[in-house]
């Protein structure tokens, strides 16, 4: 029944955000920017289900690993911006 609600307000999130329903877009800006700078407390406390996504993180990680559940070392977002953020990438020229 939990997963019913949840999968029920992503929908009407993707709803709302076609709609232009204001606030929801900034939700989702939010949480993908904290997603680029590996920011676990803000991703969770921006969750559909915070409690969920706290419980799932504490259970797959270890408290001060920052990559994420599914790609542990092998997280796009953490490589990409080891590279982005390199001194010596033509990207920061």
């Amino acid at each position: 029944m939990h997963d019913g609600v949840i999968v029920s307000r992503i929908a009407a999130h993707a709803a709302d955000i076609v709609k232009g329903v204001k606030g929801a877009r900034d939700w989702d800006l939010q949480m993908a920017r904290a997603r680029k700078v590996l920011d676990w407390d803000a991703q969770i406390n921006l969750a559909i289900d915070p409690e969920l996504a706290r419980k799932k993180r504490g259970a797959r990680n270890k408290v001060d690993e920052d990559a994420c559940s599914m790609c542990g070392d092998y997280c796009a977002v953490k490589l990409v911006g080891k590279y982005f953020d390199a001194p010596d990438c033509p990207c920061n020229d």
